[in-house]
């Protein structure tokens, strides 16, 4: 898999990355001191291992593009057939991507807490709640604010499950294609509306 340049990913070294995370052992062999993002990628694509990927594109991703990429992928995966509770997450996180406002951040949360944080869409959904704001009630006088690594744990979550969640034998394929769309995000330099 050639990864190329990867704009989107600001950060210069994959180290300050994998702060945000516990990587795998397996990937912890994939690491060299001063690598960057694209190499450790390449890296990972190289040992297949996707799952390691998934964790590292979530953390080195802007959270909204990062937000953008996952639900793309639980969105396909879901298939036609959604239960209310889904379909009502992923229109929260619809709404959020298209106006990013505070409001509409809290509804992706309340979906999330319906639709249960152990599926895809609530994963995501959780992932849109912890990308700012304040993590208390609308009440409080001051802001609790979210770790900066909440966001992609709970989209590496969301993107890992979806992977198994049906034919979990087809999950290494589907991981993959998942990082293949994910890079696509990561090389576009158009602004995410």
């Amino acid at each position: 898999m050639a990864i190329g340049p990867l704009p989107k990913i600001t950060f210069q070294n994959a180290a300050d990355v994998w702060k945000r995370y516990e990587p795998e052992e397996e990937a912890i062999g994939c690491q060299r001191e001063g690598m960057n993002p694209e190499a450790y990628l390449e890296e990972l694509a190289a040992a297949e291992l996707w799952s390691e990927a998934v964790k590292f594109l979530t953390q080195a991703l802007p959270k909204r593009e990062s937000i953008a990429w996952a639900y793309q992928c639980v969105r396909r995966v879901a298939g036609p057939e959604l239960s209310p509770p889904t379909q009502a997450a992923l229109q929260a996180i619809e709404e959020w991507l298209a106006d990013s406002t505070d409001a509409r951040r809290r509804a992706a949360h309340l979906a999330a807490k319906t639709v249960g944080f152990d599926t895809p869409a609530g994963c995501v959904a959780l992932g849109v709640f912890f990308s700012g704001g304040s993590l208390g009630p609308p009440s409080l006088d001051h802001a609790i604010p979210p770790a900066n690594d909440l966001t992609g744990k709970a989209l590496a979550g969301a993107l890992l499950i979806a992977a198994v969640i049906t034919e979990p034998e087809s999950a290494p394929m589907k991981l993959q294609g998942f990082i293949e769309q994910g890079l696509q995000f990561a090389r576009d330099t158009a602004e995410l509306n």
